[in-house]
């Protein structure tokens, strides 16, 4: 996994009835904190992009009447977004802005390409009636950005952040494990490294008449090669030179159900996950699994993708 160089934060300039709000959402806003302090701590530089989604007939009055107005909504979105990088600068960062009319999700991802960004980090919305935390924009990222995509939910961030690292025994979720023991080495985190086995399995068994000393013998068996699977894919990192070390847990239970509860009980503040992993010991997180799974999490949530990912945006 590279180092972090360059990150691509996104900016929401929509506030309550307002197209573009002198004051970010409070979403917006805990993201360009997170940006600020993740740039700072890695010596990365900023780009701030803020895409302004109008419809048609929008943009055809805008059009009409620009000369009636003493600022459009270029300007004062391009003012906005002076005031970040004045934060930035404030701090030593490097960085700069922009502003695109389009799909935010689109918009981010065209970026990421043009300038081979390393990392996006948006904002999460709160949980409206739907009950999920990540809405179409963080879940369009999720599936189509090549580069991982940091989605920050609001929350007072804990003194030892504690992150759990789901894994499949793949390469994609060896690569992120070594990232994120990486970031351990210079900002005190718990980590927690995760697999989740699926007991449907073991109900089909014994539904076929398998005695309950052998379904108990097998769950055992599997449960102890998963183990050694996850310390062996620890073996290849750098854990031991982390203050806290790495905890390994291996679940009962499908991994859309298992993992988020593991998160909820734990209090859990950031997911590290892959979205298309090829394959693993379960096949997880290949088809929609990643998905369901992601509908139920509480907390923060960094995806990432295989390195040969291509992503399906384009220019038009």
């Amino acid at each position: 996994m590279q180092h972090i160089n360059s990150i691509l934060v996104g900016v929401d300039l929509t506030h309550a009835d307002r197209l573009v709000a002198s004051d970010l959402n409070a979403q917006t806003a805990e993201a360009v904190e997170r940006a600020l302090w993740l740039a700072d701590l890695v010596n990365a530089k900023l780009e701030f992009i803020a895409a302004i989604d109008l419809s048609a007939h929008t943009k055809h009055l805008l059009e009409e009447d620009r000369n009636h107005f003493s600022k459009n909504v270029e300007d004062e979105a391009l003012e906005v977004m002076v005031g970040l990088i004045e934060q930035a600068k404030a701090k030593g960062i490097d960085s700069s802005a922009k502003v695109a009319f389009g799909s935010s999700w689109r918009e981010i991802i065209l970026e990421v390409i043009e300038d081979k960004h390393d990392l996006v980090l948006v904002g999460t919305r709160p949980h409206g009636f739907t009950g999920r935390l990540f809405g179409g924009t963080v879940m369009n990222l999720f599936r189509q950005c090549p580069c991982p995509v940091y989605a920050v939910k609001i929350g007072e961030e804990p003194e030892i952040p504690e992150i759990v690292v789901a894994s499949d025994m793949s390469e994609v979720s060896s690569e992120i494990l070594n990232f994120i023991v990486s970031m351990g080495q210079i900002a005190d985190v718990k980590i927690h490294l995760v697999h989740a086995i699926d007991t449907q399995l073991e109900v089909r068994l014994k539904g076929l008449g398998v005695g309950e000393e052998t379904l108990q013998k097998c769950a055992e068996d599997i449960m102890e090669e998963v183990k050694n699977e996850l310390n062996e894919q620890l073996a290849q990192t750098d854990f031991r030179t982390l203050t806290y070390g790495v905890q390994v847990h291996v679940l009962e239970g499908s991994p859309e159900e298992a993992i988020p509860e593991f998160i909820k009980e734990h209090d859990i503040n950031l997911l590290a996950m892959g979205t298309l992993a090829r394959s693993g010991i379960s096949g997880f997180f290949i088809g929609n699994t990643a998905e369901r799974m992601l509908e139920k999490v509480d907390c923060s949530v960094v995806a990432f993708k295989p390195g040969d990912f291509v992503s399906p945006v384009v220019p038009e």
